[in-house]
């Protein structure tokens, strides 16, 4: 067998779409239904869409959701190869998920909403649209894009792998590989030592702000 290199260790969630509609609803826990039922009740709309103007306000209140997280945000021309799925209030964009499809698989890229409308649940709604979606589509399983192993309830990670966790899927581990053994052994340190990947994280927002 060959070698593949150093390896550590990632984890997502997947959902099984192969479910049916009844049974897919049935596997939230009762967060994300009340979540998806007070959307609904508010009046929030899901669109699939590739209108241009909706993705430049999408990036837009992406871009503000970075700088809230202080993350570095990806390029417009990056995201927009995906799919976006976009919530309205009305006329009003307020929230949206960007979704890449490989095979028979959607993979959650990157969601972002206005902080002033989080109140109306647009992340539950989109979140159950896009398993809708993909159940109508027959696609077979939608991966939410990651979680964080080991994170602690003081590391935001912590109540982003809660709410991913609300959604009836499995955590999947999986390896990955690099010849590079401190490559992997930056990766372990920064998944085991929180205050490390803030350094990390503060240093390319700075680096990134050089730049501008």
């Amino acid at each position: 067998m060959r070698w593949k290199g150093f390896k550590d260790v990632q984890a997502t969630i997947e959902i099984d779409l192969a479910k049916s509609k009844e049974e897919l609803w049935n596997s939230l826990d009762k967060d994300a239904r009340w979540g998806v039922n007070k959307a609904e009740k508010s009046g929030l709309k899901i669109e699939v869409t590739e209108n241009e103007n909706t993705w430049k306000e999408f990036y837009k209140i992406y871009k503000k959701t970075c700088q809230y997280g202080n993350i570095i945000p990806f390029e417009f021309k990056d995201i927009k190869k995906s799919k976006l799925f976009a919530c309205f209030l009305k006329n009003k964009l307020i929230a949206g998920a960007v979704v890449r499809i490989k095979d028979k698989k959607i993979i959650l890229f990157l969601n972002a909403s206005s902080h002033e409308f989080l109140k109306y649940q647009p992340n539950n709604l989109l979140y159950w649209s896009i398993i809708k979606w993909g159940n109508k589509e027959n696609f077979k399983i939608f991966d939410l894009g990651g979680y964080q192993l080991n994170a602690k309830k003081s590391n935001k990670l912590y109540h982003i792998n809660r709410f991913k966790s609300r959604w009836g899927g499995e955590i999947k581990k999986y390896h990955i590989y690099s010849k590079n053994p401190f490559y992997i052994l930056g990766r372990k340190i920064i998944r085991n030592f929180y205050f490390i990947k803030k350094i990390r994280d503060d240093f390319k927002v700075w680096r990134n702000k050089k730049k501008l």
